[in-house]
């Protein structure tokens, strides 16, 4: 029985004796093993054998962790009260640094954080401040970055997430962004009214212009068509009379002779007796047998009577 309890007994202290020598540090972690009281190295991921009773690990994360800070209330350089919340990721690049250089690295990390803010935003002014997060992000990722360099942590990034001003300073800018947005649609719709006047002042001179064109167009064509049918004409009278001439230059003396004899067979058959013709044109004919005849010639008037008695 006695063999029993002893027994028993060495088991479980071999059991305690492994609890205590043999750890595990679990991925991604690592392991800072202190002895004494003392650093005594740092473990990676895996089974690790360390002194029994005498030395202890303590677990440190090393993958990037989110941290998500309380909304922070802030005086701009304008003395405007806003509400800022901030979201920032952090990594531990020195293992024995984080833990053993401060206290609490990561409490230290925030409070700076807080007061970098404070600072960057006391000195701009509440449109700065909302209309340039991307600028103070940088601001404050740049100062962090410096601090926390001796946290033995880096701080990947940081993130303004809301701005928000306090109720009066909402109220007073919902106000001036209505009057803003009437101002621009009252803008808007006399630029619109300008624009309709202008097109259509357009629309009105570009017809005229066209109608007066037309209009132009219009006595150009009837002044060519006029100065056309007029050149025609005259051109077939001038053909007209160079025809004529030519006929009558071909023609014979005889061709005229006929034209008085066929004159005077028409003043005979007619109620006249007496014609008075010049001497020279008398002689002329006098010299026809027919015609002759008829002629009594006035020696003293210079002319010639025709009698048909």
């Amino acid at each position: 029985m006695g063999t029993w309890i002893v027994s028993g007994i060495i088991i479980i202290l071999v059991i305690i004796l492994l609890l205590l020598t043999v750890k595990i540090v679990n991925q991604p972690n690592k392991g800072v093993v202190v002895t004494l009281g003392r650093f005594d190295g740092i473990l990676e991921p895996g089974i690790h054998i360390i002194k029994p009773f005498i030395s202890h690990i303590i677990t440190v994360g090393t993958a990037q962790t989110p941290v998500d800070l309380n909304q922070q209330v802030v005086i701009t350089k304008d003395n405007a009260e806003i509400s800022v919340k901030i979201s920032l990721k952090y990594h531990v690049t020195d293992i024995e640094d984080f833990t053993f250089k401060n206290e609490d690295s990561v409490r230290s990390m925030i409070q700076d954080t807080r007061a970098a803010l404070r600072g960057i935003i006391g000195n701009k002014e509440l449109n700065e401040v909302l209309n340039g997060t991307q600028e103070i992000n940088k601001e404050l990722f740049k100062e962090i970055s410096s601090v926390t360099a001796g946290y033995g942590l880096n701080v990947d990034r940081i993130n303004i997430d809301s701005v928000n001003p306090s109720a009066d300073i909402q109220a007073s800018m919902n106000k001036l962004l209505q009057a803003t947005r009437e101002r621009d649609a009252a803008i808007a719709s006399a630029e619109g009214k300008a624009r309709s006047i202008t097109l259509e002042n357009q629309a009105n001179n570009q017809a005229l212009l066209e109608t007066n064109e037309a209009n132009n167009q219009v006595l150009v064509n009837t002044a060519t068509a006029k100065a056309t049918a007029l050149r025609t004409t005259t051109d077939a009278q001038v053909y007209q009379t160079q025809q004529l001439n030519t006929a009558l230059a071909d023609a014979g003396q005889n061709y005229f002779v006929q034209q008085n004899i066929d004159a005077f067979r028409d003043l005979a058959k007619s109620s006249a007796n007496t014609v008075v013709l010049p001497n020279a044109t008398a002689d002329s004919m006098g010299q026809l047998p027919v015609i002759g005849n008829l002629l009594t010639i006035d020696k003293a008037k210079n002319k010639t009577v025709v009698s048909n008695d």
